[in-house]
């Protein structure tokens, strides 16, 4: 595929989620950020290059923030952002959507096998995005990396002989607080040299958090099972196994509670959820997370309706813990907007080679729109709800020819929006509910 096929896919793929559900690309945020790169240069300055980095061989920190906003107001657009810095600077990324089904933080197995499975090192191409997220893959990708094409080119003896014995006189003498973890990895990376497809399963499975039998792991050398006794005992060790061997910079673990996912738990299930991010806490300032920046994006009730009841979490929620992005520093809301929408046109325009033809002014026409979804959201959700509105107004404009858009229509088309947003929230809760 040439270069500007891969890009104008990648353009299609962001157009089609802000259409689908008003959520930023999986790759290709950062062409959409408007008002937070402040923000982001900020924690890319203090975490990334500096309190998260390893310095002559010492462990770097780690660290926990939390990203507050509304819902639809930039939380997921902003954790993919940090997530293209995070490739950029070498850092392994795993985004987490929680849900009670999936990874319901009182479930801390649950957490680390859906961490595992997202884990992701800088795609080599747009299409990699969906094919190479997983524990597994971080580590042959990293590893073709270190000893290039070893596993992605043509044969070679020689390069394949350098790479297991990295593999096995380093890699493996990694100290990690789990062997087990450590030996796992190792399994992986020397089956995938030696062509070993038993061994390699059996290891790719127990690196994804995949539930094996413990006959067939004690194949491969391993003896501990996940479970909650081990899971945050292992997440550690793929942190610590990550930094110092040097295969990556660190690791960045971005969690977004997309929906309310905390009040649907019981009493004893929250209790157990603020244990578990508490013991996150207390691990990052002991050192036992290296290199490694947790963010966890959350709605404004996360303080006021749950962390007030956990008075050692709420100790550890103080403003220097938090980035809001309700209110974006030094720019109106509606201009905001308007910026966001410009950004969806040249994205729309590259994604379907189309331009808007001399005539009716386009920035006239998204202006209203703009200022319809700023009514219609009255500043909760706007940024989601204008992004999908933006870009079925574009659809129509690619389609039939730009075309004066009065008050009264942007309305609508903002209000049909609202709709449809509303009722994939209401039918993810009802399906986490049952």
């Amino acid at each position: 595929m040439s270069g500007s096929s891969a890009l104008q896919m990648a353009a299609k793929k962001a157009i089609e989620s802000l259409r689908d559900s008003g959520q930023p690309p999986k790759l290709g945020a950062s062409t959409l950020n408007v008002g937070t790169d402040h923000l982001l240069a900020d924690l890319r300055k203090k975490y990334l290059d500096d309190h998260c980095a390893s310095l002559e061989g010492e462990d770097g920190g780690g660290a926990c923030k939390w990203i507050e906003a509304d819902y639809g107001n930039g939380k997921t657009q902003f954790l993919r952002c940090v997530q293209e810095i995070g490739w950029e600077h070498n850092f392994v990324v795993g985004y987490v959507e929680l849900s009670q089904d999936e990874s319901p933080l009182d479930r801390p197995e649950r957490v680390f096998s859906a961490a595992a499975r997202s884990l992701q090192a800088q795609p080599n191409s747009p299409v990699d995005v969906d094919r190479t997220r997983g524990l597994n893959h971080v580590l042959e990708q990293l590893l073709d990396r270190k000893f290039p094409d070893v596993l992605s080119g043509l044969p070679d003896d020689g390069l394949r002989a350098d790479a297991l014995d990295w593999v096995h006189q380093s890699f493996r003498n990694t100290p990690v607080e789990s062997t087990a973890l450590a030996t796992a990895a190792t399994v992986y990376l020397t089956a995938k040299l030696k062509g070993e497809p038993e061994r390699e399963e059996i290891a790719k499975l127990y690196l994804r958090g995949e539930a094996i039998p413990l006959p067939e792991l004690k194949k491969i050398g391993v003896f501990e099972k996940l479970d909650k006794s081990s899971a945050f005992r292992l997440l550690r060790s793929v942190t610590q196994l990550l930094q110092r061997s040097g295969l990556a910079a660190g690791t960045i673990l971005l969690f977004d509670e997309a929906r309310r996912t905390l009040s649907l738990m019981s009493t004893k299930s929250q209790k157990h959820a603020c244990e578990n991010l508490l013991s996150v806490i207390n691990h990052c300032n002991n050192g036992d997370f290296p290199g490694t920046l947790f963010l966890y994006a959350v709605m404004p009730e996360f303080f006021t309706n749950f962390v007030t009841a956990y008075p050692a979490l709420q100790q550890r929620c103080g403003p220097a813990t938090r980035v809001n992005l309700n209110v974006v520093q030094g720019i109106k809301e509606l201009d905001l907007l308007r910026e966001i929408a410009k950004k969806v046109l040249a994205i729309h325009c590259a994604a379907y080679c189309w331009a808007p033809a001399d005539g009716i002014p386009v920035d006239a026409q998204l202006d209203q729109v703009a200022k319809a979804a700023l009514r219609q959201a009255m500043g909760t959700g706007s940024r989601r709800l204008l992004v999908k509105t933006t870009v079925q107004l574009l659809d129509q404009f690619r389609d039939s020819g730009v075309f004066a858009v009065s008050e009264s229509e942007a309305m609508s088309l903002a209000t049909g929006a609202v709709e449809e947003l509303k009722a994939m929230e209401a039918a993810s809760v009802d399906s986490e509910g049952e």
